[in-house]
């Protein structure tokens, strides 16, 4: 059961070639660069958002490009990446700012444009501190009940009784610092003294400052996501973390579950964790919580936000049981249009994503080949972000049950329509009124009628096959966005045979009209030529990984390998150098980011990618790379540059 109490409320500096718009940077390597001024072509102003007679916030210690549209921004502590993300929030001009994402020691700053990028980076340097009144903590109670599978154990690495560490544990007021690993899932750090002496006394937790404001949020010890290993100490009072319960630091196991049940609670390094869904995981686990942690149909979706504090109840059963995650199960209201015949290896709903959703754990999901998609829309008159689906491979067939008008676009697939003849309609013509083409992207707009079948073969150049109908796909919305998330599990589930396709989410409608130029196509992908080339930005771990990384990176010819997928393009080739020091603290992640884990081998985030990651970037792969990616099939060969600076 759940008690919500209260109202709801860089490791280095890069050495790689500069991004057009860089951010200044402040450490102790190099004096502090002034705020990028205010360029005429530059949409907002700080100025009417700041004022130098209030007082600022600390400012961060490094600001690197993360890709074309965000900035990544770190700081010493944890409070202090909360109190600006709080406050950036409150005096960023509107329409600039998609949102910010804490995590550990970082702040991910994502604009809405990158001609916005100048503002947000004076904004990071001079953010003024918040003249609201503070806001209380919101605050939640956890029924809990300490039966983990590990719990003696990690009693014995503290050096406590069981009882005693489900006492310290229950007695402990936790924050949750930021999100990542899993929708909902909150990476909560004990609250020191200062905090702690304004909490009440009554078990509620309810505590009468805000975090932010505070300013005394002083953890032992912090470290990445789960499996991304590290502990990274931070504390700059050890008199008062000391007060906030044991040092709460408790290693990852050595070999990860590979089923870790939704509700278990768990610990790692300095953090204490709720696990919304079952998935795997190597945390420590001391007990479970019946406790609803993430709701795509409540507001807000996730329980424990950024700085939501929390207190565990101990309780010696649960009330009852259920999953700590929910998504939204409304069916849609239109009349179906198209019935699955063959759904192929995978076929998903899919639109423009649903960015703005970080801080909390979901990625921004969407299409991975985004300019197919807005190519298809464009020849049925969808807007372009309308839903339609993203077809892996082939084949796939759909029967028409009305008249309806689709295209497809992404990879070079042959594509049939069989049309029904005769008044009984047991009978095909393939021609004259039939198609049958190889490459479908020259079509445009296809018309159907009822009982007119489409079939799509095996793609032969590609891996994503994209099918826009007119009035968009219908399916229902979760966290403003139909698209299916994999790693998530958020949105319509895959495609079966059988099922019934509704249209009639995408309002207005345009004319419907052949845009499919043959200048606006791609070049396909195809084996055994030169490797495609996919433009990339510097990453903002150049310091970490070595001057140079990011030119082997962009040296090296690679393969993708077989197991990538929506989440990661995985490469193989000549491993490049990894961190030496360990993992970093979590940060956030964008599409696109090439992490470098200790193998070596580079893994690109797909549109599923976690919120969150350990390793470090040594690249950004800019939208129209991606767009690239989305297509290159297992085997193909990939080679990377820097990016001229043409905006995605």
């Amino acid at each position: 059961m759940t008690t919500p109490q209260g109202s709801a409320g860089s490791t280095g500096r890069s050495a790689g070639p500069s991004h057009p718009r860089s951010a200044a940077t402040r450490g102790s390597e190099e004096p502090r660069s002034p705020a990028a001024p205010h360029s005429p072509t530059t949409p907002h102003s700080p100025a009417t958002h700041t004022s130098s007679s209030r007082p600022h916030l600390q400012g961060p210690l490094r600001v690197h490009p993360m890709g074309h549209s965000a900035l990544l921004a770190t700081y010493p502590n944890t409070a202090t990446v909360l109190a600006a993300a709080r406050a950036i929030e409150q005096v960023a001009p509107p329409g600039a700012l998609v949102e910010a994402v804490p995590a550990e020691r970082s702040l991910l700053l994502t604009a809405a444009d990158p001609l916005d990028l100048p503002v947000l980076t004076a904004l990071l340097e001079h953010v003024p501190s918040s003249t609201s009144a503070p806001q209380q903590s919101r605050n939640v109670v956890l029924d809990a009940v300490y039966d983990g599978e590990d719990l003696a154990d990690v009693a014995a690495l503290l050096g406590l009784s069981i009882e005693a560490l489900i006492a310290q544990h229950s007695s402990t007021l936790w924050r949750a610092a930021f999100a990542g690993f899993a929708p909902g899932f909150a990476y909560l750090l004990p609250v020191a003294n200062g905090e702690r002496a304004a909490a009440s006394d009554d078990g509620t937790g309810r505590a009468s400052e805000d975090l932010q404001h505070a300013g005394r949020f002083t953890p032992t010890a912090t470290a990445g996501g789960d499996g991304t290993g590290g502990e990274l100490a931070t504390a700059r009072d050890s008199t008062a973390a000391a007060t906030a319960g044991p040092p709460w630091r408790v290693p990852r196991r050595e070999q990860p579950r590979t089923r870790v049940p939704a509700g278990a609670v768990g610990l790692a390094a300095a953090y204490c964790g709720v696990y919304p869904r079952e998935s795997p995981g190597g945390w420590q686990l001391i007990g479970r919580t019946d406790a609803l942690l993430f709701d795509a149909e409540r507001t807000p979706a996730a329980l424990l936000s950024p700085g939501t504090t929390v207190r565990f109840r101990p309780r010696r059963a649960l009330v009852h049981a259920r999953a700590a995650t929910r998504t939204s199960t409304s069916a849609p209201s239109h009349p179906p249009v198209l019935e699955v015949i063959t759904p192929g290896p995978l076929a998903l709903v899919q639109d423009a994503g649903r960015p703005g959703q970080a801080r909390i754990g979901v990625s921004t999901s969407g299409a991975f080949d985004r300019a197919a998609l807005r190519r298809a829309n464009r020849a049925v008159g969808n807007p372009p972000s309308s839903a339609g689906l993203e077809i892996l491979l082939g084949p796939f067939s759909v029967r028409a049950l009305a008249p309806t008008i689709l295209a497809v676009d992404g990879a070079i697939t042959p594509v049939t329509v069989r049309r029904r003849v005769g008044r009984d309609g047991a009978d095909f013509s393939d021609a004259p009124a039939g198609i049958d083409v190889e490459d479908a992207r020259n079509l445009g707009p296809i018309a159907l009628d009822a009982d007119d079948v489409l079939q799509i073969g095996a793609a032969t150049a590609g891996v994503r096959i994209v099918l826009s109908l007119r009035g968009g796909v219908q399916a229902p919305l979760v966290l403003g966005s139909r698209s299916r998330d994999v790693l998530s599990s958020l949105g319509p589930d895959p495609l079966t045979a059988g099922q019934q396709i509704a249209v009639g989410g995408a309002e207005p409608l345009g004319p419907v009209a052949d845009m499919h130029a043959s200048s606006d196509l791609p070049q396909p992908l195809l084996h055994g030529e030169e490797p495609v080339r996919i433009p990339v930005l510097p990453g903002p771990h150049q310091a970490v990984l070595g001057e140079g990384a990011f030119a082997a990176l962009c040296a090296t010819t690679w393969q993708v390998r077989s197991d990538s997928d929506r989440v990661g393009v995985r490469l193989e080739g000549a491993p490049l150098p990894s961190a030496t020091s360990g993992d970093l603290p979590s940060e956030p992640m964008v599409p696109g980011a090439i992490q470098v884990p200790p193998s070596g081998l580079p893994v690109v985030f797909g549109p599923d990618h976690p919120a969150t990651g350990g390793y470090p970037v040594v690249a950004v792969v800019t939208r129209r790379g991606l767009d690239l990616l989305a297509q290159a099939a297992p085997g193909q060969r990939l080679r990377f540059d820097l990016d001229s600076g043409r905006m995605p």
